[in-house]
């Protein structure tokens, strides 16, 4: 088979791709015939493609190696990228649920590496990988509700989506010093109402996902945008991922605030919010990420600076692996210990970026953790 080079800088807007784009892992971005809408459909394929020049590769091997959960995470949020850059996307409900379905399939295969890939990589830009990490957070929690495969199928899609109908004002607010004045809010609480229409206009006729896109930011006691909905009148599905949104913006830094610790964020969402946010909800969504979600930086009693490698039935006591030795040294190779030793019991959180200690995943979780 002969393999056709593009240089992906010289496409124009209009022009059909030449060939198919993939991702240093291998993951198809867009197939070859698909017409090039926007100059920033280009600058996506660039950043994410795996060279400046991509190639239609032969077909993979029948015995190639499948991907780990965190590649399936990373590649899901390069490809919602691709896909929602695009203002004209063609089969966007099936390219959207595949997404969706990659992201469930990561979470099936290890959830805790999927949990920490919400703390501990920050790549892509907020609103993709916010976005990315408001499904993998339903979705683990929606497995433990035992919810059905239409209504996870709904769920994901959803958290996937949510936010489609603000993207290009998130990255202007991301930037903005201060409150937002009163234009602002109305411009922000119209998303989810913009959104629906946009996802219609792109082909979305599933009425329980759109119905969670224009009902994620309404809140159990009413003081929800766009209708003020409350209670029961607001579905199960649509309340799980207004939690999971609110729990994966408040762990993750912004410009103007400071990424609360896992464990505060938790809680938060549980004391502060127990009129907002339905408390029985709050309270199964807490239990099931674990007192100190997989990913979290903790101190040990023995003094060792350490990540949260796994939820355990004691959410109190999950299981870590040391970065460092007790008096403070970085360590090569992370050790893992159990979670039934006195000295290996959580003291404190602390900040890793703070602390300058970058975790690897790889080294920490082995081959779930490939990137």
């Amino acid at each position: 088979m002969s393999e056709r080079l593009v240089q992906l800088s010289r496409l124009k807007v209009g022009d059909p791709l030449p060939c198919d784009v993939r991702d240093g892992n291998g993951i198809l971005l867009l197939c070859r015939g698909h017409p090039i809408t926007s100059d920033a459909q280009i600058e996506t394929l660039i950043r994410y493609a795996s060279s400046p020049y991509s190639y239609a590769p032969a077909a993979p091997a029948r015995d190639a190696p499948a991907r780990s959960p965190l590649a399936m995470v990373l590649g899901a949020r390069r490809r919602l990228q691709v896909l929602l850059s695009n203002p004209a996307p063609q089969n966007f409900p099936a390219e959207l649920l595949q997404i969706g379905a990659d992201v469930h399939k990561a979470c099936r295969a290890n959830a805790d590496v999927a949990l920490a890939s919400i703390l501990l990589c920050h790549d892509e830009p907020y609103a993709i990988r916010h976005s990315v990490n408001v499904a993998i957070a339903s979705c683990i929690a929606g497995n433990a509700m035992q919810m059905d495969e239409p209504t996870m199928v709904s769920v994901m899609a959803a958290a996937l989506t949510m936010n489609i109908g603000m993207l290009e004002l998130q990255e202007r607010l991301l930037a903005l010093k201060g409150r937002l004045d009163q234009a602002q809010r109305v411009e922000v609480q119209g998303h989810c109402e913009r959104g629906v229409a946009m996802l219609r206009g792109h082909g979305v006729t599933n009425e329980a996902w759109l119905e969670i896109v224009r009902d994620h930011h309404e809140r159990h006691d009413g003081s929800g945008y766009p209708a003020g909905r409350k209670g029961d009148d607001i579905g199960m599905p649509t309340q799980l991922v207004s939690l999971a949104d609110v729990y994966c913006a408040r762990v993750s830094d912004r410009r103007y605030r400071t990424a609360m610790p896992p464990n505060v964020a938790l809680r938060w969402l549980f004391l502060n919010e127990g009129a907002a946010l339905n408390p029985q909800h709050a309270a199964m969504f807490i239990k099931t990420l674990g007192v100190y979600p997989p990913g979290t930086g903790v101190r040990l009693q023995c003094g060792s600076v350490a990540v949260v490698t796994q939820r355990s039935a004691a959410g109190h006591r999950p299981r870590v692996a040391s970065i460092t030795s007790h008096d403070g040294a970085r360590i090569a190779t992370p050790i893992r210990h159990r979670d039934d030793s006195p000295e290996h019991a959580v003291v404190e959180v602390v900040d890793l970026a703070e602390l300058g200690l970058n975790v690897n995943m790889e080294s920490v979780w082995g081959a779930d953790a490939i990137a």
